[in-house]
């Protein structure tokens, strides 16, 4: 049960299936307040965080920042990702089949075609194509279906030049949904996404052998949109349905790790220092879920303010409103000026939550930080509004990092043969280092990020003013280390 600050008319007890909140206790609310108090004071006061220059691009510490915000899943909760991927493409299949009346050879397990996923791979929704783009939106590889495509196949549909119009549009924003790229592309940008791209690949398979023949355009993607969002709908954790939530429920222990000792004291550490945040596109009752399993009951003790449902990445650049919480609904709008720094509330926007941090630390132009493994929503975007950002890329473990010998467990799954490594494909191998790096993914966090880690935990093996290498002109902001294929 969350002990936070909402507006209730009398306590809400929780039940072993709904995640429901109580309201704080005069009590606990003096206690928050003599915390939030100290705080205040404490950055008030405190003049080498207020004086400038702040640190140069080259160089990075979380002690230089005001307020240090974390996305939740894939941040602070790590997903067993082989595991979450084989359940959420058995969810789409079941569904495909039971629901449009896909082959059941869609049923099939998975690991035949493992080596088809990536994160960043872009669809041709019309063709029936799966592309692998450089930075500048060069296809470097490409498959129609599950079947790779030649060189000279890749020329005879987009041209010489390799390129495709819709993705020159996409690289610049990386956003699926703009005009020049709705309905045309899909770009399957994380681990919940992914394994759509085998359900799709497998679905366009199917149709090239049909009696008929291929179909002229296809129109997979909308059935496989719809049974993707299926298993994420936000009323299905309470009503057990969907599939996904239920499996997560059962069974957090498959899916997710705990939060080692390490990471607690230093998430808390931090929180002692500055302020700190928790930004997530889950609905409360998943998120204190999952929360709750990684950090343990008291989770909600490791950060000031937590915002659910944020609508990322609209929530850094649009006005949505913030809302209360009533259990696990929304309820009313919260008045502006009325967010409190110690809240927990649903949507919002990042404008007025800014306003309250200047409000709390008294500082004109606090420093933001913002640490997520969304490489669109959690670190192409806030820059935009002036919040550095660390990108959490689990593939530089999978594909190991020079000088550290952190394996990811799912490394078998996130390196493909076929794609080639997530940071360079067909690349300049007399060029080492991270000017090496060609891919659109792989460069996402160059320039748009301070730092690039696996996971919190190898920054948990240091102190919060440990000085870290950012990226700049100078300096690889890789972190423990760079990717080996950048120098061999």
């Amino acid at each position: 049960m969350l002990a936070c600050s909402y507006k209730l008319e009398s306590p809400v007890q929780s039940t072993p299936d709904k995640m429901v909140v109580k309201v704080d206790t005069i009590e606990q609310d003096d206690l928050m307040t003599n915390k939030i108090f100290k705080k205040k004071y404490y950055c008030k006061n405190n003049k080498k965080k207020k004086q400038p220059p702040f640190p140069s691009a080259d160089i990075f510490r979380f002690s230089d920042y005001d307020y240090v915000g974390f996305d939740l899943d894939n941040t602070i909760c790590r997903y067993k990702v082989a595991e979450i991927m084989r359940l959420e493409y058995k969810l789409i299949a079941e569904y495909l089949v039971n629901k449009y009346g896909y082959d059941t050879s869609l049923l099939l397990g998975v690991d035949d075609d493992m080596d088809f996923l990536q994160k960043g791979i872009i669809m041709d929704i019309k063709r029936g194509n799966f592309l692998k783009c450089s930075k500048d939106g060069v296809i470097l590889r490409a498959t129609h279906g599950t079947r790779p495509m030649t060189r000279a196949e890749i020329i005879e549909v987009y041209g010489k030049d390799k390129t495709w119009e819709p993705i020159l549009f996409f690289k610049e924003t990386m956003y699926d949904n703009s005009p020049e790229c709705n309905r045309l592309l899909r770009s399957f940008k994380d681990y919940f996404d992914m394994p759509a791209a085998i359900a799709c690949a497998r679905a366009i398979d199917i149709d090239d052998r049909s009696p008929n023949g291929p179909p002229e355009e296809y129109d997979i993607w909308q059935d496989v949109h719809v049974a993707l969002c299926n298993m994420y709908r936000r009323e299905y954790y309470s009503t057990e349905q969907g599939g996904f939530f239920p499996e997560l429920k059962e069974n957090p222990g498959k899916y997710m790790y705990e939060a080692s000792d390490r990471l607690k004291k230093w998430l808390m550490n931090l929180k002692e220092h500055t302020y700190t945040f928790l930004v997530s596109g889950s609905s409360i009752d998943y998120a204190s879920h999952t929360a709750e399993f990684v950090l343990g009951e008291d989770w909600r003790d490791y950060f000031d303010t937590v915002v659910c449902t944020a609508k990322k990445p609209h929530f850094f650049t649009a006005a949505r409103p913030f809302r209360y919480l009533n259990g696990h609904l929304d309820a009313e709008e919260v008045p502006l000026g009325d967010l409190r720094i110690n809240g927990t509330y649903s949507g919002g926007n990042w404008a007025e939550l800014l306003e309250l941090v200047k409000i709390e630390t008294g500082i004109d132009n606090p420093h933001c930080l913002y640490v997520g493994d969304h490489l669109c929503q959690d670190v192409l975007t806030p820059p935009m509004v002036g919040i550095d950002t660390i990108a959490i890329v689990e593939e530089l473990a999978a594909e190991g990092m020079c000088g550290d010998p952190l394996e990811h467990d799912a490394g078998s799954d996130l390196m493909s043969m076929f794609w080639g490594s997530f940071f360079t494909t067909d690349g300049n191998n007399k060029v080492m280092g991270i000017d090496r790096i060609n891919t659109l993914y792989g460069d996402i966090p160059i320039r748009s990020a301070r730092l690039a880690i696996p996971c919190l935990e190898v920054v948990a093996r240091n102190g919060i003013k440990f000085q870290y290498d950012g990226f700049s002109s100078e300096s690889s902001g890789f972190y423990p280390g760079d990717p080996v294929i950048l120098h061999f």
